[in-house]
């Protein structure tokens, strides 16, 4: 393995944060006459943890370099980022353990991103 991506693994291991991503259903209402949408509805009681083909959890360190799922900083980030609800068995709103001061972006542009990803296998030991 290069010096970078040793490097790189260990560099990632000592960031603190992580990027844990989860499936949100959203749905659309489609005025038929007009041919237009008039309305989007996002399904937070519905989010889901986000898995790959076979079944590991998908999480990024912050450069957006996937990362092993079992190991000790991203099983960590993981279990922060579980959403809970105040009545689990009325998934009503955001996660109460999500806060709502923090601003929901609408999406990200990672085509900066994209250089730094495409040198490593997400499926790939990162060591």
């Amino acid at each position: 393995m290069s010096p970078t991506v040793v490097d790189d693994a260990v560099e990632a291991a000592r960031v603190a944060k992580r990027w844990v991503r989860y499936v949100l259903p959203v749905m659309v209402e489609v005025d038929c006459d007009e041919d237009e949408l008039t309305r989007v509805v996002t399904l937070p009681e519905e989010i889901r943890e986000d898995r790959d083909d076979i079944g590991h959890f998908v999480i990024y360190d912050e450069k957006f370099v996937r990362r092993h799922s079992d190991e000790q900083p991203q099983m960590h980030a993981f279990c922060v980022a579980e959403p809970h609800w105040t009545h689990d068995s009325l998934r009503v709103g955001p996660p109460s353990n999500w806060p709502e001061t923090i601003e929901w972006d609408e999406g990200f542009d990672l085509t900066e991103t994209d250089d730094a990803y495409a040198e490593v296998n997400p499926y790939a030991d990162p060591r």
